[in-house]
């Protein structure tokens, strides 16, 4: 999975990456907001090694926001010890330049990693509490408090309240380094809640507001895809295919291009968006440790669904074929296999009529019954004694 190879990586990093000073240098003169553009299009890795280099040279004030989006992202591809610890730095950096409502959030993201939703509920409310009885410039911070409890009722299922809080934080216009320069993200996330409880018109609102505000937010412009399914807008989620891979080319959105373009009469479209893909395939982040195989393997999958769906079989298991030789231990290409080869299987039996003719060989064992039924049923098929009907 996506997780698993992100997790490979990071550790990886941290064991064997000899980082040059040059390296170092290099991304620390980055500003930040270029870390926080990596991550909006989705490329976590590169925004971790940024995120990283900017921690060892920034100054105070960019310490603490640098700290946080570290250990979200390393939350976020389940590297929950290494989160915790970060995340209790930039709470620590957070107290440091006077941004106490801040550190109390960086608290409760890291007692929710080690002591469950519950925990990370109460102290989030205890500093909304002391943040609403503030002096007016910890106002601004309140928003970021909104917007991550927010969060954690979307994991407890408890939407409206979720909904609510989102458009609360809007409010405060809540940042992620100074408040009102992410609005996107507290859209996209009340989008999300929307979605979870099937009001799909609020849900595209909001998806739409997140992208008014930011254009490259690549979140955002994938949740539009399925939800232009569902309004059976086939050209518009054909449209959104291309936008996000656009920003951030994956071979998942290829797959969902061609599948799109078959369920629309366009087979040879598809296949062709797979062929190619095939041929040049899109460089993901994950795949820094395994080549194109995971990529390959998708299309090739896509390609085979095509194509079996079209009743060409045997290119179909050709296809199949061509995804076990980049993984052997792909789970779903076993399992398509073994699909194919069992249909395969049953239209050679279907065409040469073998069913028809063993259900009237045992009719004629039944009725005959003769002493010794194999050499009875032998017989009659040596010398074509099988009454067919």
């Amino acid at each position: 999975s996506k997780a698993t190879v992100s997790v490979l990586y990071w550790r990886e990093s941290k064991m064997s990456r000899v980082r040059t000073e040059s390296m170092i240098q290099r991304l620390a003169k980055k500003p930040l907001s270029e870390g926080f553009e990596l991550w909006d299009k989705d490329y976590l890795l590169g925004a971790l090694r940024l995120f990283q280099c900017k921690l060892d040279t920034s100054p105070p004030f960019e310490v603490a926001p640098c700290a946080e989006a570290i250990a979200t992202i390393l939350a976020s591809i389940e590297e929950d010890e290494e989160a915790v610890e970060v995340f209790t730095m930039a709470g620590e950096k957070y107290d440091l330049i006077q941004k106490p409502l801040m550190g109390a959030m960086m608290k409760a993201k890291a007692a929710e990693i080690t002591e469950g939703i519950e925990v990370a509920f109460k102290l989030i409310n205890e500093a909304i509490l002391k943040g609403n009885e503030g002096n007016s410039k910890e106002k601004p911070q309140l928003g970021r408090l909104f917007s991550y409890r927010a969060d954690l009722h979307g994991k407890s299922n408890r939407l409206n309240e979720g909904i609510a809080d989102c458009q609360k934080a809007l409010t405060f216009s809540p940042g992620r380094t100074d408040p009102g320069d992410a609005e996107y993200v507290t859209h996209h996330q009340m989008g999300k809640l929307y979605e979870a409880a099937s009001n799909i018109a609020e849900a595209e609102k909001c998806y739409m507001n997140a992208l008014t505000h930011r254009n490259v937010y690549f979140p955002s412009c994938e949740a539009l895809i399925p939800i232009k399914k569902v309004q059976e807008d086939l050209e518009g989620a054909l449209s959104q295919i291309e936008n996000a891979f656009a920003l951030h080319p994956k071979a998942n959105l290829l797959r969902e291009k061609a599948f799109l373009l078959s369920e629309m009469g366009r087979d040879e479209d598809g296949l062709k968006v797979c062929e190619d893909g095939i041929l040049n395939p899109p460089t993901e982040e994950t795949e820094a440790l395994t080549g194109h195989s995971r990529s390959k393997a998708v299309l090739f999958k896509a390609k085979a669904a095509i194509l079996a769906d079209a009743g060409r079989l045997e290119e179909a298991k050709a296809s199949i074929e061509g995804a076990l030789e980049q993984d052997p231990a792909d789970i779903e290409a076993i399992r398509m296999s073994a699909d194919v080869n069992t249909t395969l299987s049953r239209e050679y039996l279907a065409e040469n009529s073998i069913p028809q003719f063993l259900d009237a060989l045992v009719s004629h064992v039944l009725v005959t019954k003769p002493e010794d039924p194999i050499a009875f049923m032998v017989d009659a098929i040596e010398n074509d004694k099988v009454p067919l009907p």
